[in-house]
């Protein structure tokens, strides 16, 4: 027979220790086992109790790590699984049912809070949430559930949100250049190339206004005389110039005003 010698709390915890002759082992118990097996000082256990606490103790311990990795923020299926997976734990049910009944775990719930937390805070567009809901698991249906509340208005917003972040920072630049940078940027947000373009068309003349190619014309002008200079080119100095202006990105009406 083997006998509890002591149980003693310690924090959220409870020490074990079990007791077969002069064989002694320390186990630490959650207060759930502590009441499904019935424990106390001086109880006796026979071997097949014994077993079954031991295999128990031996589950609840993983479900602690779960559960505290499942509190720390809100999880998906998938999170759980990839977690449980670390400890080489095939038996998910038993765990995901624990967590499923504490109402820590709903990819539905899931999905609505992050597609409003990422509407309304971090102001990312459809295509970012879908790939963020997909690599966590949410299935195809719930994200365009949700998603379907994304409505114009709250795209332009958004729209307006990074384009004010980004066009502060751009540079005396061409104008075709810092274009292409607002879109790739916008587009790496999550808005699609249609919705971007569009929007871009639309400040125009805010990205023409921020580019000032008056002042970086001159500059590029001057360094690509030198390189003409330097090497041999079939073109005329002239053709050399506007190929190589066009390709940075210059307008073609900027180009014939300063040759």
């Amino acid at each position: 027979m083997y006998k509890i010698e002591d149980l003693a709390k310690k924090g959220k915890i409870y020490l074990l220790t079990i007791a077969k002759e002069s064989d002694k082992n320390i186990y630490k118990i959650s207060e759930d086992l502590l009441v499904e097996f019935s424990l106390y000082k001086n109880k006796e256990l026979d071997e097949n109790s014994y077993k079954k606490l031991i295999l128990a103790i031996n589950k609840d311990a993983y479900y602690q790590k779960v559960l505290h990795y499942a509190l720390f923020k809100p999880r998906t299926k998938k999170e759980i699984i990839t977690y449980l997976k670390k400890f080489n734990i095939e038996d998910f049910d038993y765990y995901l049912n624990k967590l499923f009944n504490l109402k820590l775990l709903d990819d539905k719930a899931y999905a609505e809070n992050y597609v409003s937390e990422a509407i309304n805070y971090k102001h990312y567009g459809p295509a970012k949430i879908k790939e963020d809901l997909f690599s966590k698991g949410i299935n195809s249906k719930l994200q365009d559930e949700f998603l379907s509340y994304y409505d114009s208005t709250q795209i332009r917003d958004n729209l307006d949100y990074w384009f004010d972040k980004k066009i502060k920072n751009l540079k005396n630049n061409p104008y075709q250049k810092n274009l292409k940078s607002l879109t790739v940027f916008l587009i790496n947000k999550g808005f699609s190339y249609e919705d971007v373009s569009n929007y871009l068309k639309r400040n125009q003349q805010e990205i023409i206004d921020k580019s000032d190619e008056s002042k970086a014309i001159i500059k590029d002008i001057e360094h690509l005389k030198v390189k003409y200079q330097k090497k041999e080119y079939n073109l005329s100095l002239q053709q050399f110039l506007i190929n190589k202006l066009l390709a940075k990105g210059y307008q073609y009406s900027t180009i014939k005003k300063y040759l």
